[in-house]
């Protein structure tokens, strides 16, 4: 009989939640343990929709990066977790270490997965199901196999349409690409150390009381669920898709930012359209920081032009196109986007009604 995932007796909450999450007041939420690393609660949608639909737009298929960017994001996250185990003197084998990955996995909201067969240095095979996306997938655990093994690990569904095995083996690397992304991936995000948000805590296990309201989370499943849209969302590290961006980007051109802009921007359009009776525009807004998206400063209107200051974006094309939407949806205005600045933590967004 499978063990049921132990949960906060007040607030409903997965107790590994609590434990390893900190939420802040610069509306960021990290991890508990060194080297506190920048989690984000993703709509996995939108995750779904914006590689493939960047993919169709520029004529090429940026999944391998997605993968690659993935992949150094697990092993920075695998790499710190053995470093703080060897640190209290604990068990870090293999095993250890893989099974440790699937419980936080399944906490997180990524799928159910088990492990089914080892050979040390050279395969790892993973049963896994109700994954959050496939090729995320692919790099978190083959990042995780690199962290334990010491070598690159290449994944690969066993059955392209079930997508229930995967395969994680021994390959050689190819140094150039995974040299820049693991640059990308270190450098990390930039964002304001200083807030003055203020959540009601659970008293038992440490979570924002607010997080309990907004989601439906059953850790055994392996499933969070929006309750006012009915969408799936993850907990997971922040860094590896903004990783795989910065790369893009320099690779392809800074009208890649523009492109993936666009694409959130409608997405949020579709996505605030379905909600627009049963919330408001600053119930919305709201929501950020809880997520760890960001933190709306100001909102001004000065004329038919609109002004957006943010605090902390976790990604500024996405929240670019994010906040886009939204006040279009709201407002009931087409807007053009024509100014936008980022720097060191701040965001700063200049629209004008263009209907």
């Amino acid at each position: 009989m499978v063990e049921k995932k132990a949960v906060c007796s007040n607030c409903g909450l997965p107790q590994g939640i609590g434990k390893g999450n900190v939420w802040h007041s610069n509306g960021v939420i990290t991890a508990s343990y060194p080297p506190h690393i920048r989690g984000t609660l993703y709509d996995t949608d939108e995750q779904n929709t914006l590689f493939p639909a960047l993919s169709e737009r520029i004529d090429f298929d940026v999944t391998p990066l997605v993968i690659e960017g993935k992949r150094k994001d697990g092993k920075r996250y695998t790499d710190s977790l053995i470093r703080n185990l060897n640190a209290l003197g604990k068990d870090t084998s293999p095993m250890r270490i893989y099974s440790m990955m699937t419980r936080f996995i399944t906490y997180w909201g990524l799928g159910v997965s088990e492990i089914m067969k080892y050979r040390e240095g050279e395969r790892l095979t993973i049963e896994m199901s109700d994954a959050y996306s496939y090729p995320l997938c692919m790099g978190d655990w083959a990042g995780i196999f690199e962290a334990v093994e010491r070598k690159r690990g290449e994944a690969s569904w066993r059955d392209e349409k079930v997508h229930r095995i995967m395969d994680i083996t021994a390959v050689e690397g190819e140094p150039a690409m995974e040299e820049r992304i693991e640059q990308e991936v270190e450098l990390g995000i930039p964002y304001v150390e200083e807030g003055d948000l203020h959540y009601q805590m659970c008293p038992e296990c440490g979570v924002p009381l607010e997080i309990s309201r907004q989601f439906k989370w059953d850790a055994d499943m392996s499933f969070i669920e929006e309750i006012d849209s009915g969408k799936r969302f993850v907990l997971h590290n922040t860094n590896g898709i903004v990783a795989v961006l910065r790369v893009l980007s320099e690779e392809l051109g800074e009208e890649i930012n523009e492109i993936i802009t666009e694409i959130s921007r409608h997405y949020a359009h579709d996505y605030y359209s379905g909600l627009e009776n049963a919330t408001s525009m600053d119930a919305e807004l709201m929501k950020f920081p809880l997520r760890s998206w960001g933190r709306l400063a100001s909102l001004q209107h000065k004329g038919a032009d609109c002004y957006v200051r943010m605090i902390n974006p976790y990604c500024v094309p996405i929240m670019t196109g994010r906040l886009w939407g939204l006040l279009e949806t709201f407002e009931g205005h087409t807007l053009s986007l024509f100014d936008v600045t980022e720097s060191e933590g701040i965001l700063d967004i200049s629209l004008t009604r263009s209907d």
